[in-house]
């Protein structure tokens, strides 16, 4: 800019505004991790010994795991073949004991002396063997130890023989059953009790014994009489040894539809019920006589 003032010439300095930068931006952290530097050197055969070790140490890890999973034995519960024992003081079937090398490996067994059963159900089954004398039977040991149910129920057993003896019926039915020969002299007596089990509170909750194969089952009265409401042998297939009851007392028991025999002819009675059967009532119908052989 130029300013003349009579006839003189004056230069006016020039102004310059400074710029003004302005940066914005986030602060830059570092952070260092420490190493640890190790001043011991390890030479390569070292290194090598190290992995086999941890190799061998891993593989002793994983068959002592490998070892101990075999070696945990899983319980036995009913109704696996097995020992199985309840009392008086049970409600339910406990854990079984193993039959150990026996010949009867597959076999049931209840020892029930003392208790109180709600119902004893064997329905379903095949049983037998040529290692056991008996494929199904009911003992106590004892003339004075009973088991004493409501009511028996034998319905479709099929076996080389059937022998019910040394027991006390209040009401007896046989009917609709064919064998190969039959005996049968029960004894008619006078007080005969018709067992009654009114009431099942804090009995033996026994689970149904259904769809499996046994060498034989068992049930041992030992020590104390036992009580039951019901007990049922419905559709049986036993072969091999025949099927022995003892020492019954019962409210009823019912017998029919069942197919009996060994096949030795019906001169030598199959199905057997003898004079040690004690009776107060009976009905004994359409029972025949016919060649069988159960195999």
């Amino acid at each position: 800019m130029k300013l003349v003032i009579k006839n003189k010439k004056f230069r006016l300095p020039r102004f310059r505004l400074p710029k003004v930068r302005t940066d914005f931006g986030f602060p830059t952290i570092d952070i260092a991790i420490p190493r640890v530097v190790s001043k011991i050197s390890v030479g390569g055969h070292f290194k090598k010994m190290a992995g086999v070790s941890i190799s061998i140490a891993g593989l002793v890890v994983v068959v002592a795991i490998a070892f101990a999973a075999v070696g945990v034995e899983q319980a036995i519960t009913f109704p696996t073949a097995a020992e199985y024992t309840v009392g008086s003081q049970d409600k339910v079937v406990g854990i079984g004991q193993d039959l150990g090398n026996s010949p009867e490996t597959q076999t049931l067994k209840l020892n029930i002396g003392g208790a109180r059963i709600k119902g004893i159900i064997i329905d379903d089954l095949e049983v037998g063997s040529s290692a056991v004398s008996e494929s199904l039977k009911i003992t106590t040991g004892s003339t004075s130890i009973w088991l004493e149910c409501d009511e028996v129920i034998i319905d479709n057993l099929v076996a080389p023989s059937l022998t019910i003896k040394n027991s006390e019926i209040y009401s007896l039915t046989v009917n609709d059953n064919k064998a190969d020969g039959n005996s049968f002299s029960p004894t008619l007596a006078n007080g005969i009790k018709d067992i009654t089990v009114a009431s099942t509170r804090g009995a033996v909750d026994m689970p149904s014994i259904t769809k499996s194969d046994y060498d034989r089952i068992w049930i041992d009265v030992t020590g104390t009489s036992a009580q039951c409401a019901q007990l049922h042998i419905k559709n049986v297939s036993a072969y091999g040894a025949p099927v022995v009851l003892d020492q019954i007392k019962a409210g009823s028991l019912i017998i029919k539809n069942s197919t009996i025999g060994d096949g030795d002819g019906i001169d030598s009675a199959d199905f057997v019920l003898e004079s040690t059967v004690k009776i107060s009532t009976s009905s004994l119908t359409n029972n025949t006589e016919v060649p069988i052989s159960v195999k």
